[in-house]
């Protein structure tokens, strides 16, 4: 296999809030080859907007003095961009200021860059240095998610399509999204989500944590951003149902969670949300589970996507019962228990909590056997293949 030089990776989300695909794999490449991870452009009237002026301002200040960082193995980069960040102006005067601040970067840290991969999108403020491999990781359908998004679905498109015309590979993380893209005239190589390896963490065996060890059991939980895709009813017909246990809402809440929906949900007695869990904790807290749950409506956003959480689920072999995403239909009988109806839900838990211990042993043998580790390679020889043909 032709050898790939360093990777530059532009994400979606900064690398110190939620991790995604992109930090997932970023982190993954970094055992392998050298990458500047790309915080999506912040403007300075960001923090100041959420953190008033004199808290925002030292916050600014913070960030533009340290523009560059290394987080393990990654080189991580926080660029900057003109307010307001969507409007098409200051865009278009930002784009070379961070194509310049990217270039520093890569200069900084003496980077030979012959890969670069984006979870966004390929637009003017995006650098490519000549002859790199431009790879493309689409993680969902955005269009039928723009409400999610909080952009019109035209532009989400307008950007879709000018970055796959730019690609050089397309990587997608579910048949259905592979297929859909298909439909545009894109031909997508199927990259899949993965878990932690053993080098990350420790698989097992970790003490129950002290929130959750004094609640009466079954524990039955969904981690994640709680918003729109989350059926609060069918969670409460699981808390209805289970009226012994917990039913626990583990994760930060949207701006477009339906509030109205998720505070008659917090009125049951058994229901309990709680706050995120840190990266390096969740582990222990998906692990004390006696049933993980997925509980998505079934939509047009859900319909091409690959919810990272599963992997969290598999990896700890928590018994897990999932709606609303046919990706998760897809793994291996027994592995997950799958409706596409969330109205299923409760059934799909009664039957979680009915499986034989020895089940778990089965989710985490087929865990180890996809891990994020392994999907770096899988990319790296995409990537090399393509430049072969190049």
């Amino acid at each position: 296999m032709t050898a790939v030089e360093d990777v530059l990776f532009y994400g979606s989300s900064p690398w110190d809030e939620t991790w995604l695909t992109e930090h997932y794999l970023s982190e993954a490449l970094s055992q392998r080859v050298r990458v500047l991870f790309v915080d999506p452009a912040f403007s300075v009237l960001t923090p100041l907007r959420r953190h008033g002026a004199v808290a925002g301002a030292r916050r600014v200040a913070g960030l533009l003095a340290r523009p560059r960082r290394s987080e393990g193995h990654v080189h991580v980069l926080r660029t900057t961009a003109l307010p307001p960040k969507e409007n098409r102006w200051a865009r278009a005067a930002s784009a070379p200021w961070r194509r310049a601040q990217v270039q520093r970067a890569v200069r900084a840290a003496g980077l030979d860059v012959g890969l670069v991969v984006t979870a966004a999108a390929f637009d003017d403020s995006t650098w490519i240095p000549d002859g790199a491999v431009r790879v493309s990781i689409v993680k969902d359908w955005l269009e039928a998610g723009a409400h999610l998004t909080g952009l019109p679905a035209e532009v989400v498109r307008e950007r879709q399509q000018r970055t796959w015309r730019t690609a050089d590979l397309v990587c997608a993380i579910s048949t259905r999204l592979q297929d859909r893209l298909r439909e545009e005239g894109v031909e997508a190589e199927l990259l899949r989500h993965g878990s932690l390896s053993a080098r990350t963490a420790p698989v097992s065996g970790r003490p129950v944590p002290a929130a959750l060890s004094a609640l009466p059991r079954p524990l039955i939980g969904a981690v994640g951003r709680i918003d729109a895709r989350w059926d609060h009813a069918a969670l409460a017909a699981v808390a209805e149902e289970n009226p012994g246990g917990s039913v626990l809402l583990i994760g930060p809440v949207s701006p477009r969670a339906d509030r109205g929906a998720l505070e008659r949900l917090q009125r049951l007695p058994n229901v309990h949300l709680l706050p995120a869990v840190p990266n390096v904790q969740l582990p222990a807290w998906v692990e004390a589970l006696d049933c993980a749950t997925v509980p998505y409506v079934d939509d047009p956003w859900q319909r091409y996507a690959s919810p990272l959480k599963i992997w969290d689920y598999l990896r700890a072999g928590t018994p897990t019962a999932a709606t609303g995403c046919p990706a998760l239909g897809e793994f291996p009988d027994g592995l997950v228990h799958f409706a596409l109806p969330s109205r299923e839900l409760p059934r799909l838990v009664r039957e979680a909590l009915a499986e034989p211990a020895e089940n778990r042993r089965h989710r985490t043998a087929f865990a180890a056997a996809n891990t994020w580790d392994d999907r770096a390679a899988q990319l790296l020889g995409l990537a090399a293949s393509r430049r072969a043909l190049s």
